[in-house]
């Protein structure tokens, strides 16, 4: 059960990150942000935090998209 739970939130983060437009909050831009930082670190804080995170203004660097094994971790 805890497996499908963090599928469904790695599934829900992607397709939130997929709505998104590329812009940047007063013209300047935002640091660059881990998504592979950020996805394990909201799936360790799901028992603990229950409001949403902002992520439209976050700009999004994906540094594990040719590392087939970036989430295996979340799934011992």
């Amino acid at each position: 059960m805890r497996i499908l739970l963090r599928l469904a939130t790695v599934g829900l983060l992607a397709a939130a990150l997929s709505a998104c437009s590329g812009g940047s909050s007063n013209g300047r831009p935002n640091p660059s942000v881990d998504f592979t930082t950020f996805v394990k670190a909201q799936i360790a804080a799901t028992g603990k935090v229950k409001a949403p995170v902002a992520i439209n203004p976050v700009d999004f660097s994906f540094n594990d998209q040719n590392n087939p094994q970036a989430y295996d971790d979340l799934f011992r």
